[in-house]
């Protein structure tokens, strides 16, 4: 498989954008969020930062992927959730307060833990004579300087353009899920003889994976006793991943292309399957959504 012009070039100043836009509907009250409401946004931090990636190992390791495709899969559950969860969230009556505050701070702790974890997993997966270069502190400052800064600046122009934020933010949304289908049609079509073979290697991983997250994560929040619409925002939070910034890591800075097709596939699947999830919500409404929401609230 190939990699060149759309995964060094394209891609990170895409995801530039993203994280930029991001930062455009934020603002510190996201942040003191965490000392209101403690409770809500620690299930969501610790599901993400620990049980994602032991799902993300428990399924490599029971589908018994190759190692290129088995380490995707681990960079894929090592990512930050994305504007996209924030998105469903809204539109599937999640509390999107919440879902904007996990995405904040877990975009933030990611680019911090993402290298180790990718390390680790090359180690694991693919044996110690064989792991692909990864210069751990040059991975932490490219993931800042393309995820972090861009969420800093975004904040900074909605304190002192708050009307030019406004108007930027929707915009910037929809180019993000643009942008993602658009780097995902453009890798298949540049490797489309082999593309299929590796689906079919990875496809019931990926999916097997989205499945369980969502399901996990709404049952968490349930089992903890958060609100009904707090459980709904749990399980997008960790089935709807930043597809983006796994590509980034994958195809951009290990420049392995074969990496990327989890990421790929996981991406396609994930929309399918949360708005399968979303509709099961909004027709079970009255019996699910019947609990105040963090966003109500506050």
């Amino acid at each position: 498989m190939q990699s060149g012009f759309l995964l060094e070039i394209v891609l990170p100043i895409s995801l530039f954008i993203i994280m930029f836009g991001m930062g455009l509907s934020l603002t510190l009250k996201d942040f003191e969020r965490v000392a209101l409401f403690p409770k809500a946004v620690l299930v969501g931090l610790l599901a993400q930062l620990l049980l994602l990636p032991f799902l993300g190992f428990m399924v490599a390791t029971m589908f018994h992927l190759e190692p290129l495709l088995a380490v995707g899969l681990m960079v894929l559950s090592c990512c930050p959730s994305g504007p996209t969860s924030n998105m469903y969230s809204y539109l599937f009556k999640g509390d999107v307060a919440l879902s904007v505050t996990l995405t904040a701070l877990i975009s933030v702790i990611k680019p911090f833990t993402l290298p180790f974890l990718t390390y680790y997993s090359m180690v694991y997966f693919m044996g110690e004579g064989k792991t692909i270069d990864l210069p751990i502190f040059k991975t932490i400052v490219q993931l800042f300087v393309i995820t972090v800064l861009p969420v800093g600046i975004g904040m900074a122009v909605k304190n002192y353009s708050p009307k030019f934020a406004e108007g930027c933010e929707k915009p910037v949304k929809v180019f993000s899920m643009i942008i993602l289908f658009a780097i995902i049609a453009g890798l298949v079509r540049q490797n489309w003889e082999k593309m299929w073979g590796f689906f079919a290697q990875s496809g019931a991983a990926a999916l097997t994976m989205n499945c369980i997250c969502i399901s996990l994560g709404f049952l968490l929040g349930l089992l903890l006793r958060l609100s009904r619409t707090q459980a709904v925002t749990i399980a997008f939070e960790l089935g709807i991943q930043n597809g983006t910034t796994a590509l980034l890591v994958t195809g951009t800075i290990l420049q392995v292309p074969t990496m990327t097709v989890v990421p790929i596939t996981y991406s396609l699947l994930m929309f399918v399957t949360a708005l399968v999830f979303g509709l099961f919500i909004l027709k079970n409404r009255r019996s699910i959504l019947d609990q105040p929401s963090l966003e109500r609230v506050s």
